[in-house]
């Protein structure tokens, strides 16, 4: 029931937060930390699906649009073989809409690759068949409104599949309605206003309703991130990450079921040599994640636990003297951290952090303190490009001053702690 109530939706009187949540899970141990990620993973979901659905419903009125202004030009015509190619047109632009709908929603917001490229193809051909229809018209673009429904089918699915095979598609159907465009310059009665706003009415929507969607999916994995990563910050000085966690349960699970068989009697003493060398395995395994987990301060899972981070910090801290730090000055830390490397949009730099040597502090007015320097080297990024932020997080470390030496910066905050903490 405990576990129910970290990783699920929040209880009444629970506080909904992402990482008072995580900070929970994280107590209770791995399996909870991983539930409430798919759980996080699974509500980010939801806003994926608002989205899916709003861009369902704007292209709709877009698809009507241009099926109405057929209808019209129908209507005010005299009916010929033209016609009737602008009909089969129509036809499979219907079923690419209505069917990659239909397929979204029986997929929760999700269509197969085969049913996008089927729907891309169906498009495609739509578009050419009016294209074929309209040769010898002046200005074919104006006579062609299927580009809507082309428009209307590419934004419909923004929420269904990855943006970059949208803006793809997007620049696929561009290239033959700028073909469009310019068979109809040498035409006496070309109007290029007229043209460049139909071509922008089919075309902007999808491209904009892409680049919304990955915006969004970038925002919610960096505050997921974010959230997980700072989760670390009530750990205690020596304690094992998530993923550790995770081996350590699975190694345990191992080893409880070669104990239970022996204790039951289904596994005969002595061992026979394949389930030996099994155990032995376990053991091995055990000793070594014991071994390489005893210096890993909460500052080194916050690193290796993040997508964002990991690829780009590296940390040196032999004594592993972060893990004295109070819950304060690891957020400090951790906030300057994620501001000189999550927040470069348009570089991506690297950062080193090196912690240490520990100094022992011998004046009369604080006897029972250390200090020790937190360095900070940043490479890739100007100062004046660094958030100003920055320096707040860090004045709660510490004091802090700066170098900069070439294209590199390297921040030195002293932090001060009680000297039986270090000896605890």
């Amino acid at each position: 029931m405990t576990e129910t109530r970290a990783t699920g939706g929040s209880m009444p009187g629970e506080d909904p937060n992402v990482l008072s949540r995580l900070v929970r899970a994280r107590q209770i141990g791995p399996r909870a930390v991983s539930a409430l990620r798919n759980d996080l993973a699974r509500d980010s979901g939801l806003g994926y699906g608002y989205l899916g659905i709003g861009a369902i419903v704007v292209g709709s009125f877009l698809f009507l649009h241009g099926l109405a202004t057929f209808v019209v030009d129908v209507f005010g015509d005299t009916p010929d073989e033209a016609t009737g190619l602008r009909a089969v047109a129509w036809v499979l632009l219907i079923i690419a809409f209505v069917g990659s709908c239909l397929l979204a929603r029986r997929y929760h917001g999700r269509i197969p690759a085969v049913a996008f490229t089927s729907a891309t193809v169906l498009l495609a051909l739509g578009l050419l068949v009016e294209t074929f229809a309209n040769v010898g018209t002046p200005e074919p673009i104006l006579h062609s409104p299927t580009i809507f429904g082309v428009g209307a089918t590419l934004l419909a699915l923004v929420g269904a599949r990855p943006a970059r095979q949208l803006i793809l598609a997007d620049g696929v159907f561009a290239v033959i309605i700028a073909a469009m465009v310019v068979s109809g310059f040498s035409s006496d009665d070309f109007a290029p206003g007229p043209t460049v706003q139909l071509a922008a009415t089919a075309l902007l929507p999808p491209l904009l309703g892409a680049v919304i969607v990955r915006s969004f999916g970038t925002l919610v994995q960096m505050e997921l991130d974010r959230s997980v990563v700072e989760s670390t910050l009530l750990a205690p000085r020596f304690a094992f990450g998530m993923r550790a966690s995770d081996e350590l349960a699975r190694l345990d699970l191992d080893a409880e079921h070669i104990l239970d068989g022996v204790a039951s009697g289904s596994i005969e003493l002595p061992l026979d040599p394949e389930l030996a060398a099994a155990a032995s395995s376990i053991a091995t395994e055990l000793r070594l994640l014991l071994v390489a987990g005893r210096n890993d301060t909460w500052l080194h899972h916050a690193i290796e636990e993040s997508e964002i981070l990991g690829p780009v910090v590296t940390l040196t801290d032999p004594r592993a003297l972060a893990g004295l730090l109070e819950p304060s000055e690891r957020e400090g830390l951790l906030s300057a951290v994620w501001l000189l490397v999550a927040n470069s949009a348009r570089v991506q730099p690297t950062l080193h952090i090196r912690i240490g040597p520990q100094n022992v502090e011998a004046d009369g007015i604080a006897p029972d303190r250390i200090g020790f320097p937190v360095a900070l080297t940043v490479d890739g990024v100007p100062r004046r490009r660094i958030d100003p932020a920055v320096w707040p997080a860090l004045d709660r470390v510490g004091h802090h001053s700066e170098m900069v030496s070439g294209a590199s910066m390297t921040i030195v905050t002293t932090v001060r702690t009680v000297a039986q903490q270090a000896a605890a």
